[in-house]
């Protein structure tokens, strides 16, 4: 009896366990791997594991994360006086989703100011860094500036809209809230690691997304980034205080501050909180608004296929020739020693140095 009942028990665990062992393989094979890794952070809900190499879930591109947590090459220690240290701060498009490293915008902006420095003779070398992290709000956004402020000498800080920020509460939470959200981090870190895992969720996303009647491809987190359209005016004013609050932190510290509304596949108007944006940064310091230019233009090109906010390889390309109008012209206007001057260096070239956002990282 007790033999019949453990070859039963052996041949149970074997029928479980050999379909996943062999569905993990071929997910393997068909480009599928470990999504990326976070550290829970007390402070900031979660920050990436530093010393990663994955992919991006979108494309399954190469992703590889630095030493100090930031999707990047190494930062120069110490910098330099002759470098430009700049953060670029957002959550999933900042990242790079679905794109590569070379081609996210802010790399992008990054060649064409060395390219024009190195055109003009300059010895200004401009290293923009990638410090997006997929899902974080506008609050985590500043939060985490402010330690960038402490431990990495930045000279400045391209903030880009965050999407997330309609059912991300996290600053806003209870103790008991709170800690959910860090057990969480850690219980998703395991199952991102198997690339079945990975594989279902995409699958059981793209189900969602056929029943939203979106495509044939999709992401659940996208469906519901899309609804930022209303906020209570509370939560409005928060998501203000927190703009306000970023803007006398570039002041106190004396950094560049520059923003970009990112918009939405085919958004005619802008949201609350793209409006709030927009409002507040006016006058104050470099803002972007896409809402109207990516609204009148082709949405099929700009954005991946069948994803209603993250922007293609051309997308990122439109984005940096735009910024970099953008920081060259309040680098112009800036008087001598102003913050947005950082930028003059690089602004000797004209837009089309981009070309077309094919260039190399650094």
């Amino acid at each position: 009896m007790a033999r019949s009942w453990r070859a039963s028990a052996l041949l149970a665990t074997a029928s479980i366990g050999l379909p996943v062992v062999l569905g993990e393989i071929a997910c393997r094979l068909a480009g599928y791997r470990g999504l990326e890794m976070y550290r829970p952070d007390s402070e900031l809900g979660w920050t990436l594991e530093p010393l990663q190499r994955t992919v991006t879930r979108v494309g399954h591109l190469p992703v590889r994360v630095n030493e100090d947590g930031f999707r990047d090459d190494a930062l120069e220690r110490p910098k330099s006086a002759t470098t430009v240290r700049i953060f670029a701060m957002g959550s999933s498009t900042t990242f790079g989703w679905g794109v590569r490293q070379h081609e996210m915008y802010h790399e992008v902006v990054e060649q064409m100011l060395n390219d024009s420095a190195r055109a003009l003779g300059r010895r200004t070398r401009f290293e923009i860094v990638t410090a997006g992290v997929i899902g974080y709000n506008l609050w985590q956004t500043v939060h985490y500036m402010r330690r960038i402020v402490q431990r990495y000498q930045p000279d400045g800080f391209l903030v880009a809209y965050t999407f997330n920020d309609g059912w991300n509460r996290f600053g806003a939470l209870t103790a008991q809230q709170h800690g959910r959200v860090l057990a969480g981090v850690r219980r998703k870190n395991v199952l991102r690691a198997s690339a079945l895992f990975n594989c279902l969720a995409d699958l059981r996303a793209r189900r969602l997304w056929e029943r939203a009647g979106g495509g044939s491809i999709g992401d659940e987190s996208a469906i519901a980034q899309t609804a930022d359209t209303g906020a209570a005016p509370a939560q409005l004013a928060a998501y203000r205080a927190t703009l306000d609050s970023m803007m006398a932190l570039a002041r106190t510290a004396k950094l560049s501050l520059a923003f970009t509304v990112l918009a939405a596949r085919g958004q005619r108007r802008a949201w609350p909180r793209q409006a709030a944006m927009a409002a507040a940064a006016a006058g104050r310091a470099p803002v972007l608004d896409l809402v109207p230019l990516f609204g009148a233009a082709d949405a099929d090109s700009l954005y991946l296929p069948h994803d209603p906010v993250h922007p293609s390889r051309l997308g990122h390309a439109m984005i940096a020739q735009l910024l970099y109008a953008q920081l060259c012209a309040a680098a112009v206007a800036a008087g001598a020693g102003e913050p947005a001057a950082v930028y003059r260096a690089g602004c000797g070239m004209p837009a089309r140095a981009a070309r077309g956002g094919a260039g190399g990282g650094r």
